[in-house]
């Protein structure tokens, strides 16, 4: 009795299972891709951020923006220039309005004070317009400022219609570096913006008040487009 000479392998697979197998391999692999997403969720607004649009806002096109020195009570002018700057920067950015900003930051303080015993002084919203052909004047101060590690800093701002003298948006934020939030904010902040290969990283904008100013007004003026 002859037996045959054949070798029977230790199991088959049919083309339904090889199918099957590459689908369930594809399944796999896109979950691990997704949980490597999201594994490490972005903070993209702060809970410390409270801001508001009147609806007049939204149905006003503006075209140019005049930037007021922001208010303060520390006696460093160079601050002011900072935040000046960093909130222009940002102003533009948004690429809705032309901003003009004014020079001679005492001064102007002093000569166009919006508010007067908490309600708008029309009459300098007035002159401004009239000088300066603007459609909305944002005007603000600084509420809280600490130049050293952990940065800290505060701005209110706001944006008066020049044609109603209606606030068409405001804002209130406390930056404190110091809170987890603050510091996810400016991971983000920074992956967005910077190159991830600058030297000492994220917390580059920690080392200077000129770059912190770059990342607050970043997050107030942005509520804008909110």
């Amino acid at each position: 009795m002859e037996i045959a000479d054949c070798e029977q392998p230790l199991f088959f697979i049919t083309h339904l299972e090889v199918f099957v197998y590459r689908r369930i391999s594809v399944s796999i692999i896109f979950l691990i891709l997704l949980s490597g997403c999201i594994s490490s969720p972005k903070i993209t607004r702060y809970s410390g951020l409270s801001y508001n649009k009147s609806e007049e806002l939204r149905v006003t096109h503006l075209q140019r923006v005049l930037l007021l020195p922001f208010e303060y009570t520390i006696d460093r002018e160079a601050v002011i220039d900072e935040i000046a700057e960093a909130f222009s920067v940002e102003l533009r950015k948004i690429g809705r309005f032309e901003v003009v900003v004014l020079e001679g930051k005492a001064k102007m303080l002093s000569e166009n004070k919006i508010w007067d015993k908490g309600s708008i002084n029309l009459n300098t919203v007035l002159q401004l317009r009239k000088k300066y052909d603007v459609d909305a004047i944002v005007f603000g101060a600084i509420t809280h400022y600490r130049p050293y590690e952990p940065m800290l800093l505060g701005v209110k701002a706001g944006m008066v219609s020049t044609d109603t003298g209606t606030v068409l948006w405001s804002a209130d934020g406390v930056y404190d570096s110091n809170e987890n939030e603050v510091a996810e904010l400016v991971k983000y902040y920074f992956e967005s913006t910077h190159q991830k290969s600058a030297l000492y990283g994220w917390k580059l904008i920690l080392l200077s008040m000129r770059r912190y100013s770059q990342f607050v007004a970043n997050q107030i003026t942005k509520t804008l487009l909110y």
